[in-house]
């Protein structure tokens, strides 16, 4: 089972790197989610925002309100955390990265990951 605090360092990960909205990323979120299977574990009402957001996009419209936007932020977040909290080696680079230790940073996420759980501690 993935610890609540690994989620919260993999939230902040993408929240830091998912910047704009726009057809080219909401296509490519629902087809990684489809593919690894996770499309159907998030939330229908999430699901129907990012399609109706691909079919607006995809008639030529632009996405202006900054609320919406926040939304689809949000919603693609939520995606990408239930799609890759399942693969070890992103949540290592993850972990890795906030360590900041030299070298590989799967690595030193693994090494991390590897540690019983009274030896950790918290990364920063």
């Amino acid at each position: 089972m993935i610890d609540h605090n690994v989620i919260k360092l993999v939230r902040e990960f993408l929240t830091r790197y998912v910047r704009e909205i726009s057809l080219p990323i909401l296509t490519h979120v629902r087809t990684l989610a489809i593919r690894y299977g996770s499309w159907w574990r998030v939330n229908p009402f999430r699901r129907a925002l990012i399609d109706v957001a691909i079919a607006y996009l995809r008639s030529g419209f632009i996405i202006r309100s900054t609320m919406l936007v926040n939304m689809l932020r949000d919603v693609i977040i939520d995606v990408l955390i239930n799609t890759v909290v399942r693969r070890l080696s992103f949540i290592a680079y993850v972990i890795g990265i906030r360590l900041g230790g030299f070298g590989n940073p799967i690595i030193a996420g693994l090494q991390w990951l590897n540690r019983p759980v009274q030896y950790r501690w918290l990364v920063k």
